[in-house]
């Protein structure tokens, strides 16, 4: 938060009637609603009571100030991220902390809330505006991690793989995890469903709200692994980097999940080299794949390709039409199709795009000097250009640590 919340200075202020914040609260963008619940208590519970902002501006949260440091620092602290607006001067900043073992990392969010790596590796639901926290089931609750406690005291140190490798306790979470995609807010109730890619993209994982274990949904195997995953009608889907597209069906039969394979697995087969895919669910009922591509004939060697995922596989489209004057927010969030109409500063048939994990062609985007910090693509004239830079990031370490996640309240 931007500050810890306290009795109101002046009497006015707590005494303002909670109809009148709710509707202050409802004109107010991300940060400055972060800003109006660190007031007083008052302002924070009508905060709560309103939830995220209704503004359906993005934000970009960024950390990447903060990943040298949690790789070289033993002892864990207190978090500093950065929010940037993409239509405002790359100067512009606001920041929003988070307490102390909080945040190592964060892989997800939806719907206003964050999916944290805290620094004993488990991942958290975190609401940045009402600071309600909601932890998931610990790392420890799959097969291939196992806890390691010291002699002294009894604390846990360490978690030690099925491959036999050790990691420090904290360290775990920055690679174990991809992403994390929700259902659903969790602010509305229980029904939430929270999903994620783990284990270097091979395995997809979910758990329901309430329930204290992770259920491994499935394994790959033969190089390929999971990029990308989105919930579209009731159901969430899946993409490998071998082009297979999968719906997942998780209130079924009783024997477990069910999956249903949209788009077989093929690998390469002559499109070159794909850094990664997104999944995009529309607001006029599609569902779209968008795949980024190593293109050495575009000016900056990076094309972007989107197609339309039917029941009976992906269909080609019109790429300059696809959009329909809306604008894609593809990261470690869940994958946004927004108008751009009232979104001041957002461009239409544009792409905002962050570097995603890239461990599979890591060595190809040495090359790239292009690659890393947020970007916006042009459907229309292909171009890619930078929105955000860096943030104090050393460029080589983009593709193994991500360090930006849009924050987007309708989602």
């Amino acid at each position: 938060m931007f500050a810890a919340a306290g009795p109101c200075a002046s009497p006015s202020l707590s005494d303002l009637p909670i109809d009148l914040l709710l509707i202050i609260l409802e004109r107010l963008e991300l940060p400055h609603a972060l800003a109006f619940a660190a007031v007083c208590t008052t302002w924070s519970s009508a905060a709560t009571a309103a939830g995220v902002p209704r503004s359906r501006t993005p934000w970009i949260m960024s950390w990447g100030n903060h990943v040298d440091k949690r790789l070289d620092e033993r002892r864990r602290s207190a978090v500093t991220c950065n929010l940037y607006h993409p239509g405002d001067a790359v100067d512009k900043i606001y920041r929003v902390s988070f307490p102390k073992g909080s945040f190592v990392a964060c892989y997800g969010a939806s719907h206003g809330w964050l999916v944290l790596a805290n620094d004993l590796s488990n991942l958290v639901l975190h609401n940045p505006v009402t600071l309600a926290m909601i932890p998931l089931p610990p790392i420890t609750d799959f097969a291939c991690v196992e806890a390691v406690y010291g002699s002294e005291g009894g604390n846990l140190e360490n978690y030690l793989l099925e491959t036999n490798s050790r990691f420090e306790a904290y360290r775990l979470g920055i690679w174990f995890y991809q992403k994390a995609v929700l259902s659903c807010s969790p602010s509305r109730g229980g029904d939430y469903v929270v999903m994620i890619i783990h284990n270097n993209g091979e395995r997809l994982s979910f758990a329901k709200a309430g329930q204290s274990r992770w259920q491994v949904a499935s394994t790959l195997s033969g190089g390929d692994r999971y990029l990308d995953c989105a919930y579209h009608k009731g159901r969430f889907h899946a993409v490998t980097l071998h082009r297979m597209v999968e719906k997942w069906d998780l209130d079924g039969a009783s024997n477990g999940p069910t999956r249903e394979v949209i788009y077989a697995a093929r690998p390469y087969g002559g499109l070159g080299c794909i850094l990664t895919r997104h999944l995009v669910s529309t607001p006029w009922g599609d569902l779209l794949q968008v795949r980024v591509i190593l293109a050495r004939h575009y000016p900056d060697g990076i094309a972007f390709q989107i197609c339309k995922v039917d029941p009976d596989g992906c269909k080609g489209v019109v790429q300059g039409n696809v959009l329909m004057d809306h604008a894609l927010f593809l990261r470690l969030n869940h994958s946004a199709c927004l108008p751009t109409q009232n979104l001041p500063g957002i461009r239409p048939h544009c792409i905002y795009f962050s570097a995603p994990v890239i461990i599979h062609a890591f060595d190809w985007l040495l090359g790239l000097r292009v690659w890393g910090g947020v970007r916006t693509y042009d459907v229309k004239t292909g171009k890619f250009e930078r929105t955000v830079p860096f943030c104090d990031v050393k460029e080589q370490i983009y593709g193994l640590f991500p360090s930006e996640v849009w924050i987007t309240q309708n989602l």
